[in-house]
């Protein structure tokens, strides 16, 4: 495997290179991210830890709208609870669950990454279609994935206001919780082509720029791996 330019387990393609001397592996991910349960498994029960009501909930009816008679203080959906995932690291006891809900990034690749606030990124897909602001490279206190493609205002102010995250994707948790268990130091780097319920009913920033978005990652990529002090450092990147 070590010798060869790529390798195919599992109808997956894995490539060997270098980028800047820095040996490195590159993977394509699914889109979005897969629960283990299934249909067979048992109901959660909170006594015995299966969820948990401390990190915070979202009230379906603080959002209701358009409805005329309507009982702004509860319906029959009641609240969602948000979770921690279940992990098992690989220096645990075997078979002894821990959870997790943040999953925090290299303290230092986050360090690092402020030398790239300065990187200049293409603004234009070709002389007539160009972002409407310059983009930038920025970091985040906090990011989060869903299970699904988000595109809407009040639900992107409410995740900002409860949990104080600002970028939204498909894929990135999955990828750090396999290095949270395997204690590989991590860092996500994103970007991100639309605002969630930021535009028109008829537009679709994600389709129009997802190739924009899709190059300036990699400038960005490339340009933090060229940053790193050492090469001995393992680089885990979404």
């Amino acid at each position: 495997m070590i010798r060869s330019s790529e390798m195919i387990p599992i109808r997956r393609r894995f490539r060997f290179g270098k980028i800047d001397e820095k040996d490195v592996i590159l993977v394509m991910t699914g889109l979005g991210m897969r629960y283990g349960d299934g249909p067979e498994d048992e109901l959660s029960l909170e006594e015995n830890g299966d969820y948990t009501r401390e990190i915070g909930y979202i009230k379906y009816a603080n959002y209701a709208t358009n409805v005329t008679e309507c009982n702004l203080h509860d319906n029959f959906l009641n609240n969602v609870w948000y979770q921690p995932e279940e992990v098992f690291p690989i220096d645990g006891t075997p078979e002894e669950r821990q959870h997790a809900f943040w999953v925090p990034v290299d303290s230092h690749y986050f360090e690092l990454s402020k030398n790239l606030e300065s990187l200049e990124l293409e603004g234009c897909i070709n002389s007539t279609t160009c972002l409407s602001e310059t983009p930038k490279v920025t970091r985040v206190l906090r990011g989060t994935s869903a299970s699904i493609y988000l595109d809407n205002a009040a639900y992107r102010n409410f995740i900002y206001g409860k949990f104080n995250v600002s970028p939204v994707d498909m894929e990135s948790a999955a990828v750090a919780l396999i290095c949270l268990q395997q204690r590989i130091p991590f860092i996500t780097i994103r970007a991100l082509s639309d605002l969630a319920g930021g535009g028109s009913a008829q537009s679709n920033e994600a389709a129009t720029f997802i190739s924009l978005a899709a190059n300036n990652s990699v400038t960005v990529v490339v340009e933090f791996i060229k940053n790193l002090l050492s090469a001995n450092y393992i680089i885990s990147s979404a």
